[in-house]
């Protein structure tokens, strides 16, 4: 019986095996890989291998081949075949190919964040740069050896000699390292743009070959020879590489994430980090960057940027890319970063094509910070507002210089300096400032917000240097508002007190229409713990959410309703006065409770107040002098430290006072808060009511 029970088994599993699929039969089974099919079928050696042993495929679909520019042919396909038939979740971290010379392929694994269905679906897996899209398709071969097929969403090129007789080069150049695919870049088609040859004379002069033959897993950046024009030192060849780390463009998901490079010494300290920028076509482009964190005498901190013009060669000791000039390297001036940062262009052209006066102060000043918005930056901006300013010279102008600051301004800088309560940087923008904080206080990479006109970005790059100053790329255009005025008090960290007050009841609902319009005085967060401090048991009631009509008259003392009001709108409506003794101009306004006078002066003294239920905004407009504003309700002076944040439905004036007292919060007849507006309205109609009936 068990002799007969093990035959059994013996002959379905034979039947099993005559009836699997082999490789061969599995490629042709599936519609995506049809183009594949036809190169395999091309070739009778390969077609007899795919048949008869062990292999594991992991080939482009028929997407993948059309997009592809170059040589599709057995070669091509050779580079995607191992004769280990590993699942695609099991595959170590570098595979050798069946291509002449067996050149590796490198395996990344990334966390998809999605449930695992079948085993891999947890993962994002790469093959170099390819992404596998479909795995783990079992086949047995004419000979009973395991195979297995996965399908990945691009070709994976391998770095071999094109049309040139293998039979006539040395074996080494079959598989190269770095060193030899610098030392004979034509063989691999590195020509004409992509010519390598004076990085290859710098290395050569410098005798670094070493450097570029390092075993292991590593990531050469290698400058093409247009993008040389300067002086490259050992340590700054030392700053192209990152040793023990491979790192094609896909698979470097966090522009934030930083390796180290070579030059990483006691001395200098230079990092390495990549970044996918989405050009305005939204195509992929991909950016290499070194930050010089710790200097010597002969090289700045700061930050270098390199476009990638061909990356993802895959090598025996990692992978290169080529990139458009080199890393750590200080730029002739900050018009040149704006010229060659393909991601600054659109900022670039308008520069150019409006202002050319600014162009000639960013190539003969010796101290300019430039806050340069991407491209992708401009897809956040209104195109009409940005075509009606465009249409006026002056506007355009003032715009632009809105980005530029007549002084170095490093991150370092900012940081040192966060402690202030508003630290602000007057522009090239006549009146106009920047405003920044720091989000973040990781030296190695703080998170910087800047604020302009209302319009507040964040730096994605910072400190990139030139010799006459640095440029910090933001994503937000300046000075062409997007946000209303709710969003404006949501999103801005300086503002959350009086946003979180101002939710009570809904009251700030009405700030969220773009048909209506506002003026509004905000005051700071710190101006808020300074009402915690001396006025506690008010601040308790106002924020514990109970007494929101008290609540809405204090915030309507600080807003104008229907109307936007910037501070030269204000100084347009005063006229001469004289106030303690003091010439100034003053007019005044309703606010949507109670009354404004805005006033313009030099000094910061105020005197005594005019009327206590009013509110004075100081403003000092004398030529020569700093401006200065202020507020003065009932004797409380608050500055305006940042004015004319605009936004689509208003303007907001930040000041560092509340324009309140503590009789503010005083319940009439009772120490127990009104429930709601309602129950305000409820509880007077009946002691009116009440009252009424006592009289008669």
């Amino acid at each position: 019986m068990t002799r007969k029970l093990l035959l059994a088994v013996g002959l379905l599993l034979y039947a099993s095996l005559v009836e699997s699929a082999d490789l061969l039969e599995l490629i042709a089974s599936k519609p995506a890989l049809s183009q594949v099919k036809k190169i395999i079928e091309a070739d009778d050696v390969l077609t007899s291998l795919l048949k008869s042993k062990s292999y594991m495929a992991f080939l482009p679909n028929d997407k993948a081949l059309n997009t592809y520019q170059g040589v599709k042919d057995s070669i091509l396909i050779s580079y995607h075949l191992s004769n280990l038939p590993y699942l695609v979740q099991d595959m170590p971290d570098e595979l050798n190919t069946d291509l002449a010379g067996n050149p590796r392929v490198y395996i990344s694994k990334l966390p998809s964040g999605r449930p695992s269905t079948t085993g891999w679906e947890h993962l994002h897996v790469y093959i170099n740069d390819a992404k596998v899209i479909d795995a783990n398709h079992e086949a047995i071969s004419s000979r009973g050896m395991k195979q297995m097929l996965h399908i990945v969403d691009r070709v994976i090129t391998p770095t071999v000699p094109r049309g040139i007789d293998f039979s006539q080069i040395d074996s080494i150049y079959l598989n190269p390292d770095a060193q030899k695919l610098i030392e004979k870049p034509r063989y691999y088609g590195l020509e004409g743009s992509l010519s390598i040859s004076e990085f290859e004379g710098r290395v050569n002069a410098l005798n670094l070959h070493d450097v570029y033959n390092i075993s292991g897993k590593n990531t050469f950046f290698i400058p093409v020879d247009a993008g040389i024009n300067t002086i490259i030192d050992k340590q700054v060849i030392h700053g192209h590489v990152v040793p023990g780390k491979v790192l094609f463009t896909r698979t470097v998901q966090d522009s934030k994430e930083e390796f180290e490079s070579l030059a990483f010494t006691d001395n200098l300290k230079v990092f390495i980090s990549m970044e996918n920028v989405s050009s305005f076509n939204n195509e992929d482009q991909y950016y290499a960057k070194s930050k010089t964190i710790a200097s010597d005498v002969a090289h700045m901190k700061g930050t270098a940027l390199a476009r990638i013009v061909k990356g993802n060669i895959p090598i025996k000791n990692g992978v290169a890319h080529l990139i458009d000039r080199p890393l750590m390297l200080v730029a002739t001036n900050v018009l040149a970063i704006l010229q060659k940062t393909a991601q600054l262009s659109m900022f670039y052209d308008l520069i150019r094509n409006h202002d050319s006066g600014l162009i000639n102060v960013m190539t003969v000043a010796k101290s300019l910070t430039i806050f340069a918005p991407s491209n992708e930056a401009f897809k956040k901006v209104n195109n009409r507002q940005l075509e009606q300013i465009q249409l006026n010279t002056e506007n355009i102008s003032r715009l632009l210089r809105l980005h530029v600051v007549e002084r170095i301004l490093t991150t370092d800088e900012l940081m040192d300096r966060n402690r202030e309560p508003n630290l602000q940087v007057p522009t090239l923008s006549k009146g106009q400032s920047l405003y920044f904080a720091i989000n973040s206080m990781d030296p190695k990479s703080p998170v910087v917000t800047v604020e302009g006109a209302g319009v507040t970005g964040t730096l994605t790059t910072a400190n990139v240097i030139a010799r006459n100053g640095a440029v910090h790329i933001v994503d937000r255009l300046l000075g062409i508002p997007s946000q209303t005025v709710y969003e404006k008090l949501a999103t801005d960290p300086i503002l959350s007190a009086t946003f979180n007050l101002s939710q009570q009841e809904g009251w700030n609902e009405k700030l969220k229409n773009r048909d209506e319009q506002f003026t509004l005085f905000v005051p700071t967060n710190d101006a808020w713990a300074e009402i915690r401090r001396t006025m506690p048991s008010a601040y308790k009631k106002l924020f514990m959410g109970s007494f929101a009509y008290h609540v809405r008259n204090i915030l309507e003392r600080h807003m104008i309703a229907n109307s936007v009001f910037t501070l030269e709108e204000l100084l347009s409506l005063t006229t001469n006065a004289t106030v303690s003794g003091k010439n100034i101009l003053q007019g005044r306004l309703n606010m949507t409770r109670g009354k404004v006078y805005f006033q313009a002066r030099v000094t910061q003294s105020f005197g005594d107040s005019a009327d206590e239920n009013d509110a004075q905004i100081v403003l000092d407009m004398k030529d020569g002098n700093t401006a200065e504003y202020y507020t003065d309700w009932n004797g409380v002076r608050a500055k305006v430290i940042r004015p004319d944040l605009k936004c689509v439905n208003g303007v907001v004036h930040v000041i560092d006072k509340v324009m309140m007292m503590n009789r503010d919060v005083t319940v009439s007849g009772s120490a127990v808060p009104a429930a709601s507006g309602l129950a305000s309205l409820v509880a007077t109609f009946f002691t009116v009511a009440f009252a009424r009936a006592l009289h008669h």
